[in-house]
């Protein structure tokens, strides 16, 4: 099958112009040093329902601890969150955000949404159904394929 006509081919090509129109669309705003890991990073936070450990963000995101404790530092460094020694256990640090650390997750959050807008504009309920139909088929294929991993 020709690369052109090929759904997979497109999908890739599609997620790269996407990725840079929000990385566009960021530094436009303002954001341009937030990387993606930052931002998957304040948005678990963020949403945390309970105490976050850097051994959280490292099974979570699949990440090795000394890459971790790079960005942690980073991001502690720009003000983004703190780290403070766990009451029960000191060799923990609780990882929590700042008030910048929340309203930059909330402004980056904010200005994502617009450019997802702005991406999705002229495209009518029907095709929107039709797009995640065919993209619920290729998972399920993909899954066949791989064995659900």
């Amino acid at each position: 099958m020709e690369k052109e006509k090929s759904i997979c081919f497109s999908l890739k090509r599609v997620n790269h112009i996407v990725e840079r129109g929000i990385h566009t669309s960021l530094a436009a705003a303002g954001f341009d040093e937030i990387t993606n890991m930052h931002g998957w990073i304040l948005g678990f936070l963020y949403h945390a329902q309970q105490p976050v450990y850097q051994k959280d963000i490292e099974s979570n995101f699949g990440i090795a601890r000394s890459t971790v404790t790079n960005i942690l530092q980073l991001m502690e460094k720009k003000g983004y969150l703190t780290r403070t020694t766990d009451e029960h256990d000191a060799r923990l640090k609780r990882l929590e955000l700042t008030e910048l650390g929340k309203k930059v997750h909330l402004d980056t959050i904010a200005v994502i949404d617009s450019a997802h807008d702005a991406m999705e504009a002229g495209i009518t309920d029907e095709e929107r159904r039709i797009c995640f139909e065919v993209l619920e088929k290729i998972c399920k294929n993909v899954e066949k394929i791989t064995g659900g991993e």
